[in-house]
Order: structure tokens, then sequence, then C-alpha cells
């Protein structure tokens, strides 16, 4: 038997939803995507049974991209899958994995082998976060308590991506990560003025800072402050212009007359997904990090020594998170605010090139796996009916005239969303910079999706131009 015939069968044996026989109504779709939300909410405070109190939080600088709750049933979040996407994207991005995805069946392959990957990072993120010391030392019944739990947590979220994908509206990945996004902003913004920070005893939301701290409550290094308000403002209104900045190249419909019309490349060709999968990669190495330093931070020697200098070493602040204080953990870690610029240039420096150019390393694979390179986006094109006005009807004639720009779009945009999350991680954005970034590319991805489906349901005729 094959390996690709191994990783089908081992795919029919995970559970997943079944697609619906007809298409769902812009209603029904919401009605789903709204109870997908609900139990969403509802995992995020289902506790884990059988642990500790303890003050470490591993993911704690992550919980907004990898929409997972501290303590919860769903504290891996959606971790596991994503970094599922980002191993199979690589390895069939850089020709490892052989895969034409212009290819029904190959498609077919790289969904399954996505799926059973995911579900083995599951099970293996689940096992090292336990014996890596997150809820300190348990008998084994209880670790392997856990260690179910946890797993059944993040399947639970990638059945619920399943179902939003096939029955909702957009994927379930992007809804948990904007529901993560809207928490934090909104709580970091209007938290009453009885909720403080226990080691200052300062008041944590916005507002209430500054009815009572009054200027105070500009520059508040660490917590929420004016400057950060304004940055985010500043952040969601630059996000907002940039995603409508764009391309509009002129085809016209053979089936229609030669009718024309504008098919539109935008400077955010690829969205979110290159710092999905950039912060997602950063997020591991830095949780690898704290677990390898948990474990032998205190009886370290030779190999192991080396390899937490590499990777990073920590410390604990005030309340008991570990901090990194060298190593790569060190540099991928986010700097918060023009203080941390100040107190070290170069780590900055260093932090910005990294989001810059991961995100534009994950653009140019991203175009590639996911059918939107000039071959295959001609080729739809044509399929559709779709030609250059005065240009013969090839896919090839297309390719080429759509090439650059294309090329052009994908590292400008990379680059542009890596710098604009870095930027309002300096500026001390409220909810992160990422986070913001996220949120706002997601909503405005939402609202045009609903946007098309309420169009196609007044013009059903619609659906066979747009091949729905």
């Amino acid at each position: 038997m094959s390996v690709r015939n191994i990783i089908f069968l081992i795919n029919k044996g995970i559970p997943t939803v079944e697609r619906p026989k007809q298409r769902p109504s812009l209603k029904e779709r919401m009605i789903w995507t709204g109870l997908v939300l609900i139990v969403y909410y509802l995992l995020s405070n289902i506790p884990l049974w059988g642990v500790p109190e303890t003050r470490y939080d591993y993911l704690r600088e992550l919980r907004l991209i990898f929409a997972g709750s501290f303590g919860s049933l769903i504290e891996l979040g959606i971790g596991p899958i994503v970094t599922a996407g980002i191993v199979i994207e690589l390895l069939v991005g850089s020709g490892i994995i052989g895969l034409d995805l212009t290819d029904p069946e190959d498609r077919r392959f790289f969904q399954a082998i996505q799926r059973v990957l995911s579900i083995v990072l599951i099970v293996t993120y689940s096992v090292f976060y336990v014996i890596g010391g997150r809820f300190g030392a348990m008998q084994l019944s209880k670790n392997l308590l856990v260690i179910a739990q946890l797993a059944l947590g993040s399947l639970m979220l990638m059945m619920l991506d399943d179902l939003v994908s096939k029955w909702g509206i957009g994927s379930g990945i992007s809804l948990f990560i904007l529901a993560g996004v809207t928490t934090g902003v909104f709580w970091n913004i209007f938290a009453p003025p009885n909720i403080k920070v226990p080691e200052t005893g300062r008041v944590v939301g916005v507002l209430s800072a500054l009815f009572i701290e009054k200027s105070g409550a500009i520059y508040r290094a660490g917590l929420p402050d004016l400057i950060g308000l304004a940055s985010t403002v500043i952040v969601i209104l630059i996000v907002v212009i940039t995603y409508g900045i764009r391309v509009n190249v002129p085809i016209s419909h053979t089936l229609m007359r030669g009718q024309r019309t504008r098919y539109p490349i935008r400077l955010l060709y690829v969205s979110n997904v290159p710092i999905i999968f950039a912060l997602a990669l950063m997020g591991d190495i830095d949780l690898i990090a704290k677990i390898i330093w948990s474990r032998f931070s205190e009886s370290a020697t030779g190999w192991q020594q080396t390899l937490m200098s590499i990777l990073g070493t920590f410390e604990l602040d005030p309340r008991g998170q570990p901090i990194p204080v060298g190593g790569l953990a060190y540099y991928i870690a986010t700097p918060r605010g023009p203080t941390d610029i100040i107190q070290d240039p170069l780590r900055s420096l260093i932090y910005l090139a990294i989001m810059v150019g991961s995100s534009v390393i994950f653009a140019k694979i991203w175009v590639i796996t996911a059918g939107m390179d000039p071959e295959s986006v001609s080729r739809q094109l044509v399929e559709q009916g779709l030609v250059l006005p005065g240009r013969r009807a090839s896919s090839k004639v297309i390719a080429k005239v759509i090439e650059d720009y294309i090329e052009s779009v994908t590292i400008l945009g990379g680059a542009l969303v890596g710098l604009l999350a870095a930027g309002a991680n300096f500026a001390g954005a409220i909810g992160t910079g990422s986070g913001l970034l996220l949120g706002v590319t997601i909503t405005i991805s939402f609202y045009e999706v609903i946007a098309r489906e309420r169009m196609l349901e007044l013009y059903p005729r619609l659906k066979a131009f747009l091949g729905v």
C-alpha cells in the first residue's frame, strides 16, 4: 500500500462534517456561524479538570493569535492546526512533497495530509505541553487525563473550523482569531475600574484610567494607555485604506458579447495569511524554548545548556510569567511600546526584519499552494469565459500579463503586513499590532463574503457567471 493510500485511509477515520446537499442560504450560514461562535466561547470557559493552579502561561503572548484560553479546555487553541498548515505549505512550496495543486486528486491528497498532520500535532502538542511542566509535577494518571482534555479541545476547534467552512461564513480559524482579538481589545479599553493589576494597583481599562489617573493615562508602560488607543485607531484606518488599494486588469466575457469588466488584484493580495503563519511559527519556537527552559533550567548541563542558549532563556516577572532574556526567543518576543524599543534598539530591528522577511516568504509560498499564482488564476478566468480584450482566449496570454502584477503585490503585500504589525507593536497599539491587523482584515473579508452572498441571492444568474 502506497503512502498516499495510507494517508487517505487514516483521513477517513478522522471525524468530519458532512457537506450540505444544497448551498445554504445566507441566513442559514450566519446562524451556523453564530452558533459556532457561541460554542467557542463556551469551550473557552470550561476549565481543565484535575490540574493544580499555576501562574505559568506559556502562550500568554500569543493568546490573541492562537485563539486559546488560559486554563480552559481550548488552552492550546488553533496552534497545532495552524502549525500543520505551515509544515505542509513549506513542504509543498519547496518541492519536497511534489504536488500539482491544480490537479483535483493532488489537492485532495494535500487536504488529507494536512488533516492527518493536524491530529498528529494536536497529540504531540498536548503531550509535550504537559510533560514540559506547564502544570507542574503530577501523577501519570493525571498527566494522561490532562493530555486527553487538551487534545479533545483542539480537536473540537478543528471540527468547528470544518463546520464553518462548509455550513457557515469564511473559516472557523479566522472566526476564532477575530473573537479573541475583539474580546482582548474591548476588555483593555472598557475594563471597569475595579479591575486592577495586582502588583501595582493600577486599573486595566484605558477609559477607566483616563477618569482615575487623568494625565497619567497618556502613557503607561506595560499597560493600555491613550497613546496605544490612538495607535489602535490609526492602525485600523491604515489597514482599511491599504486593503482597498488595487490594480484593475481589464477583461471581457466571451459569453456576454464581449462585455468588459475588471479583474482586481489587491495590494494585500495574500491578505493576512503570511502574518498568521509567521506568528504561529514564532509562537512554536517560543513554546518549545519555554518547555525546555522549564524542564532543564535548574539542572541543565552540556547540550541542554547549549540548546537553551540558542532557543531562549527566561526569567520570571513579579506575576510569575516567564520573560525571555536571551536566545532566539528574546528576539522574536514582541516589543511593547517605545520603552522596549529604547531599552534595546537592536532587538527591535531584528524583530522587524524577522516579521517582514517571514511574511514575504510565507506570502510567496501561499500564492503557490492556494492556487493564486498567475497560471492558476489565468486558467480559472479562461474556464469562466473571461479573456483579455483584443487577445486570444489563452491562459498563457493572461498569465503573462498578470504575472508581474501578482509577483509585485505578493512581495509588497507580504512585506507591508509584516511592517504594519511590527510598527503597531512598536507604537503600543491595544491588542498588539498583529492582532489588530488580523482583526481588521478578517472583519473586511467577512463583510465581503456576506455582501457577495447577498448579491448572489438577489441575482441568482450570477452563480453561473461566477462558477458558484
